[in-house]
């Protein structure tokens, strides 16, 4: 599948970090593989993809989501694990000089490295939208004739803050997978879709905001042309457009991650985690998650008036510190300000008198 897109569009680089140490490499990292948690042996630096030094994140945000993936891009300055963290920022034509320049200048400031690369809105036309999912959510399709340069990229979706290194994710062994990624944890509602997008029994359903993507398998396989073809056939059919497609056309190649690199709310707030990852490797992800991930609409969101999610305050300390410091919380109305006002009076009420008077 090509593309025909200006790519990049513009190219910031800062002063590049120091070379990694001779030797020098992560700790391994934690995978979920088929019902225990185990640990992968680092991948010795002779062998590593891309550079030893620098971790390549992709990412893609338009529009009201600028600020957000601002503060997830911000969030990856402090846990890049000491590597030099190259950005590649997917967009599509409208996207606005100031937005680039402003992601620009704070990367810049990080001692990190950020491309833009322009997603022309034909090499979209056609695939399933929904009210909460825009056509910026099909830019990762793209990556590998975006990236040709690259055999591998780690995306992340704008609704995510790492709170730990990165470095051992992307050190991860593939091992013949063409991706990598965290099992969903469905509400009861959905607990059936797997097998109505036809995967068998044997195949969980992953969430897409955290993938580890092999480019290089997905080119020789024209990966993005078998995703988009299927998502334009299964058009309105699809619940969550892209996770849906990932799932169909990739899922038998995935390898499956810990819970701990895509901890999402549901994670977090459903007890039917434990049954997808069992009791340890929950507690270690809500304990110790490395990649927060705030997904579903509304309250579940950190800039949501609403929200009292675990780790909302990471988003808050992290968005301060981006061109757009100011959160305008949606849905501030006079309603949800005298409903969070009783929810802290009633915490406050069960807290225990001494340590009120503390």
């Amino acid at each position: 599948m090509r593309i025909g897109v200006t790519r990049p569009m513009g190219t910031w680089r800062s002063c590049a970090l120091g070379p990694a140490e001779p030797g020098e490499q992560a700790n391994g990292a934690l995978l979920w593989d088929r019902g225990r948690l185990r640990m992968l042996d680092p991948v010795p630096a002779s062998s590593r993809p891309e550079s030893a030094g620098t971790v390549h994140v992709a990412c893609a945000a338009d529009g009201a989501y600028v600020p957000h993936c601002a503060a997830m891009l911000h969030s990856l300055l402090d846990q890049r694990g000491g590597r030099q963290l190259a950005v590649h920022y997917l967009h599509g034509p409208a996207f606005e000089t100031p937005w680039r320049d402003g992601l620009a200048r704070m990367m810049e400031g990080g001692s990190a490295a950020i491309t833009f690369h322009e997603v022309p809105d034909e090499a979209v036309a056609g695939l399933p939208v929904q009210r909460f999912f825009t056509p910026a959510m099909w830019y990762r399709i793209m990556a590998p004739e975006l990236l040709g340069g690259l055999d591998r990229i780690l995306y992340l979706d704008a609704d995510i803050i790492a709170v730990d290194s990165v470095a051992p994710l992307w050190d991860v062994d593939l091992d013949g997978a063409i991706v990598a990624a965290v099992t969903n944890v469905p509400e009861p509602h959905h607990a059936n879709r797997p097998r109505q997008l036809g995967l068998p029994e044997s195949q969980e359903y992953f969430n897409s905001g955290v993938l580890l993507m092999d480019l290089a398998a997905m080119r020789r396989e024209d990966s993005a042309t078998a995703l988009c073809d299927y998502a334009r056939r299964a058009g309105t059919e699809l619940i969550w457009p892209d996770q849906d497609a990932y799932n169909v056309v990739l899922g038998a190649r995935r390898r499956v991650l810990h819970p701990r690199w895509n901890c999402m709310n549901s994670i977090m707030e459903f007890e039917a985690s434990v049954a997808v990852f069992g009791t340890q490797a929950v507690t270690e992800a809500r304990t110790n998650p490395a990649l927060r991930h705030f997904e579903g609409p509304g309250p579940n969101k950190p800039w949501h008036y609403m929200c009292d999610r675990a780790l909302r305050e990471e988003y808050l300390i992290h968005r301060r510190q981006t061109p757009w410091p100011r959160v305008r919380f949606e849905d501030a109305t006079i309603a949800n300000r005298a409903r969070r006002l009783v929810r802290r009076l009633r915490a406050i009420a069960a807290e225990p008198v001494a340590d009120r008077a503390a």
